[in-house]
């Protein structure tokens, strides 16, 4: 072998090692760098017409378990899901209160039962019917607070997904781009190792907004689809799409209130069931809405049951005036039978006057106003916003209604009941239960007592009495007594007491949060699991890239060796032939 041959050869030798070198180094400056994998510099011989003619490094490549990372990509997804569930449900739990709590959406409930147990022991001052009132507004607003909750997790679920889908698209236009760098440089015969741990780190990060799935051809191109099979990433990049709702409420619902999530106008929005956006798609159009129906469950049952009582009695003292709450028109039909009986109150609490209306007699709501103020004892008339209003022709008198046994509608509901006259509570559901606003505004007006319904009532008899609390009385027993309820929200349907099937859905709603707390812990468990062992398997060891270290030192120094050998054999042999 000729000194030249021998120094071509030390030379591939101190370059190669130089490389592994450079390769080990870059381990070791990456050892805590997220995503990076270790990097291998791999040498062959060179041999030339047969005989050993140095090293080379023929590529720089990566050591990387597709099992684990396609556990670690599915964990990835698996644990988003979980956390964005548990961390929504904790904000539900938490609206409600606890069962045992102060202010929970069932002890608001027991506070007006214990008011107005207090309200009729106290034979109805006015003292313990403001309490009352109190009570009930703050029972009221603590249940349409718990739907505006929901609600506004609602949107926000809503808008997080519009703000995921772009960071999704972020991750799916990079890996579209490195793919196109990938192919190039391998083409090129280049090392792409680096690109490849960029690119698995921005597929880790598309993951963890929704479920995918992915292969990479022999070109080495990645291409990515939805669990379901839709192509996110192929030769090019196809984005998600979605816009966020203006404005949220308990009526918003997909897919008439909300856009569809697609891909090239392809709606997906139903088959993501993982990843961040997964979760959030379930809880605004299923979860959450089922918290919202079980609270419309609970305030509907409340506001009629309430105000079937109320509309039984009377307040003492009379009102000046009652005017409903139900939303009426004069042309508007009135299938009625029994009786409606008006009473104007004067100042002695006696009958000053005494009106029965026959409803069988009346056909629509302008009748009955015709019939009234016929009487020439009471005014009728209907509202520009369109509620009945009805007082006695004297001023000076007040008004009191018995609704005795008139069945109005096809609810066949008495006729108090269907225009709302003494009405205690207005709404329809949760989001817009409250105490009616005259109420609010004049605790007297709460009906306490009950107009006589004596057949042979006659102006100068009593009417009212300032101790009656027989409507207290049954607005409690309805409280403490059982209710029916239908099925809503998940719950079955269930025959208990107001409070307790708020507790219901207090405790299911902590029993979920638990639940899926737990579940969130899990997740996240089996991540770091996975996350472990692909970083086991591929990740950098300081003491392995330490020791490496130290034999590349010591095979170039040989290499280093054998050069200046070479070099001092040179020398002589030109001093010889000199």
């Amino acid at each position: 072998m000729s000194l030249r041959t021998a120094g071509s050869i030390a030379q591939s030798a101190l370059t190669a090692t130089q490389t592994a070198i450079t390769v080990t180094s870059a381990n070791t400056a990456n050892v805590s760098t997220d995503g990076y994998t270790k990097k291998t510099a791999n040498q062959t011989a060179v041999t030339v017409n047969g005989q050993a003619s140095g090293v080379s490094v023929s590529s720089v490549t990566r050591d990387v378990d597709q099992y684990l990372l396609r556990q670690v990509v599915s964990s990835t997804s698996a644990n988003s899901q979980a956390s964005t569930l548990s961390s929504y449900m904790a904000s539900v739990d938490s609206a409600y209160g606890t069962v045992s709590g102060s202010t929970s959406i069932a002890d608001v409930i027991d506070s007006v039962t214990s008011d107005l147990s207090t309200l009729a022991s106290g034979n109805g001052t006015d003292t313990d019917k403001a309490s009352t009132v109190t009570a009930l507004e703050t029972m009221a607003s603590t249940i349409s607070e718990a739907s505006s909750t929901v609600q506004g997790l609602r949107a926000e679920a809503d808008g997080d997904i519009a703000s995921d889908v772009d960071s999704a698209n972020t991750a799916i236009t990079t890996i579209a781009s490195l793919n196109k760098q990938i192919v190039a440089a391998k083409a090129a015969g280049q090392s792409t190792a680096d690109l490849e741990d960029e690119r698995d780190t921005q597929l880790k990060t598309l993951s963890s907004y929704l479920g995918v799935s992915y292969s990479v051809d022999d070109t080495g191109a990645m291409q990515v689809s939805t669990s379901s099979g839709q192509v996110l990433v192929g030769s090019t990049a196809h984005a998600l799409s979605y816009t966020a709702a203006a404005s949220v409420d308990a009526g918003t619902t997909y897919p008439t209130g909300f856009s569809a999530l697609s891909v090239d106008g392809t709606d997906i929005t139903g088959s993501v069931k993982s990843g961040a956006i997964g979760a959030l798609i379930t809880l605004r159009d299923d979860t959450l809405v089922d918290q919202q129906t079980r609270l419309d469950n609970l305030a509907s049952t409340l506001i009629s049951t309430v105000n079937t009582v109320s509309n039984q009695g009377t307040s003492y003292p009379a009102a000046t005036s009652l005017t409903g709450t139900a939303t009426v028109s004069a042309s508007d039909s009135l299938s009625g039978t029994g009786t409606l009986r008006l009473v104007a109150v004067d100042s002695g609490d006696d009958a000053a006057a005494v009106l029965d209306v026959d409803l069988s007699g009346v056909s629509t709501v302008q009748d009955l106003l015709d019939t009234i103020n016929a009487s020439g004892n009471f005014t009728a008339s209907i509202t520009s916003d369109g509620h009945l209003t009805i007082a006695a022709a004297d001023s000076s008198d007040g008004i009191a209604v018995n609704e005795m046994d008139s069945s109005v509608g096809t609810g066949k509901e008495g006729a108090s009941l269907y225009f709302g006259l003494n009405d205690v509570l207005t709404g329809t559901g949760a989001s817009d239960i409250a105490v009616n606003s005259s109420l609010a505004a004049d605790s007297s007006l709460l009906p306490t007592g009950t107009l006589s319904d004596s057949s042979s009532l006659a102006v100068g008899d009593s009417a009212i009495t300032s101790g009656d609390v027989s409507t207290v009385t049954a607005l409690e027993d309805a409280f403490t007594g059982t209710q029916s309820f239908s099925s809503a929200g998940g719950l079955a349907k269930a025959t208990t007491t107001l409070s307790g099937y708020a507790s219901t859905i207090i405790s299911s709603a902590a029993t979920a949060a638990s639940t899926a707390s737990t579940k969130a812990d899990t997740a996240s468990s089996t991540l770091d699991d996975a996350t472990t062992a692909l970083s086991s398997q591929s990740g950098v060891s300081l003491d392995e890239e330490t020791a490496m270290v130290s034999t590349l030192e010591q095979a170039y120094q040989a290499a280093a060796k054998i050069m200046s050998t070479l070099q001092e054999m040179f020398t002589a042999t030109i001093e010889m032939v000199n």
